[in-house]
């Protein structure tokens, strides 16, 4: 009985086996991107308000958007946008101590967290629905009556402090800074807080800094969730309508222009691996090329184990753990770089060996094959940023923020889904330039296959901590 069941499941197997599809050979129906579109209006104070009702969960979602960030800090201030952003949160706020905070919303476990990028401040929010007159009031109160405890304010920058202490630990967190301070050079994208920048922060500045940034005019507030607008009205207007401008005025920042020398950047570091990071300044996240572009570096470095450098470097001749290229779009200019983790004693060789598939990708271009699988999974990969109404409303809300017309969204799948091989080959021939990177290599040049002076003229970076 036994062997006629095990026959019979092998014949069953068997015929399964015979109808199976390649995946390749599998046809689906075309994407069509349909996001609901949130409400938007201009409040009395100045603040924009996108809205996106969402009845499916009593949860209601903000993100507040305000424009600034880490590229406004004042010179030798570096790092006061991120402590100010950080106290927001832990620093108490209007009639609350920090312990206050902590307490109400650890009560109706709520969540509020604040943040400071390079290029914008946020402030996020998320609540039930029935504790939402609590928690928007202190969400509120920290982005306009916050305390900033001056306890709280010095183990924050005492903390800081500490990190930056550390910041050598990592070989890759060294190899990461180093590229940007290198190719950044005299720009604010490439500067990092130091132990001196740290010291010249005073609770004053901080104050400073908020009264400056934090302005309604200068916010754009995202809410999505189970509520109306009518109700939101009417919590906006109980809690934003005595906000005033602060009517300072903030002048906008330079792009970022090539200044470094091409060459070798190396940090010393007494490991035995080799951490490889090399590239140059790129294009901003305008530039119209920006699709064919992302396109392409899926082919070529960021698509995984799908990409060209993965394939060869890591899985065909086995030098690299992690390998792999980025097309980074900043609105003060991008920057495109490639990435490497391998062995010391292979550092040279897979170094060479990721430049020459990126001369051989700029020389000869991508495949039609390559361009229609790297289309479909950027396509496919975008609709899922946008699978939520909490991501669609604050989605539009950085449209705006960045100054892009608000149906960009939808936009991008088209755009996606209009580039030619010969767009993908065009931008590989004007956009990588292997010939003027900057190479960021991380660990110690005496395990190394080559001398670093192989690639060109050598930097020695110091690993003081000032």
């Amino acid at each position: 009985m036994k062997k006629m069941i095990l026959i019979s499941f092998y014949m069953i197997l068997a015929a399964l086996t015979a109808l199976a599809i390649n995946p390749r050979d599998m046809s689906f129906s075309p994407i069509d991107f349909d996001a609901p579109e949130p409400e938007r209006w201009v409040t009395d104070n100045g603040m924009t308000i996108f809205f996106l009702e969402d009845h499916q969960l009593p949860v209601v979602t903000a993100t507040m958007l305000i424009r600034g960030g880490q590229v406004y800090d004042p010179a030798g201030k570096s790092g006061l946008a991120e402590i100010t952003a950080a106290l927001l949160r832990s620093g108490g706020a209007g009639d609350r101590t920090p312990d206050q905070v902590d307490a109400a919303l650890d009560f109706v476990g709520a969540n509020i967290s604040s943040n400071a990028s390079k290029d914008a401040l946020t402030v996020d929010m998320s609540t039930l629905k029935k504790d939402l007159d609590t928690v928007f009031g202190i969400f509120t109160d920290m982005l306009i009556r916050p305390m900033f405890d001056s306890a709280k304010t010095a183990l924050e920058i005492s903390n800081r402090k500490d990190r930056i202490l550390r910041q050598n630990d990592d070989p890759e967190s060294i190899t990461r800074r180093v590229y940007y301070e290198t190719v950044y050079q005299g720009h604010p994208y490439g500067l990092y807080p130091t132990l001196a920048s740290m010291g010249n922060i005073s609770r004053n500045d901080i104050f400073s800094f908020h009264k400056k940034f934090y302005s309604p005019g200068n916010c754009i507030l995202a809410v999505a969730g189970d509520m109306t607008i009518d109700e939101l009205n009417s919590l906006v207007g109980k809690y934003f309508s005595g906000w005033k401008q602060s009517g300072e005025k903030i002048e906008p920042v330079a792009n970022a222009e090539i200044k470094y020398r091409p060459g070798v950047y190396y940090a010393c570091k007494d490991i035995n691996q080799a951490h490889i990071r090399f590239g140059h300044l790129g294009m901003d996240m305008k530039n119209p090329d920006r699709f064919a572009m992302e396109i392409m570096n899926y082919c070529l470095g960021s698509g995984g184990f799908m990409s060209r450098l993965t394939k060869q470097v890591r899985t065909s001749s086995g030098l690299a753990y992690s390998v792999g290229s980025y097309n980074y779009l900043r609105p003060l200019g991008g920057t495109y770089f490639s990435y490497c983790l391998t062995r010391a004693d292979a550092m040279a060789q897979a170094t060479t060996m990721m430049m020459d598939i990126i001369r051989e990708v700029k020389k000869n271009g991508i495949t039609a094959e390559e361009m229609e699988i790297a289309r479909d999974a950027v396509i496919n990969s975008s609709v899922f940023e946008y699978d939520t109404p909490s991501k669609i409303v604050t989605a539009k809300a950085r449209l705006e923020y960045l100054g892009f017309p608000l149906d960009q969204m939808e936009k991008n799948i088209e755009n996606y889904k209009a580039v030619t091989l010969e767009e993908c080959n065009r931008a590989a021939q004007k956009y990588l330039d292997i010939d003027n990177v900057a190479i960021i290599i991380t660990g110690n040049k005496e395990l190394f296959d080559k001398p670093l002076e192989t690639f060109g003229p050598v930097t020695e970076v110091s690993m003081e901590i000032k």
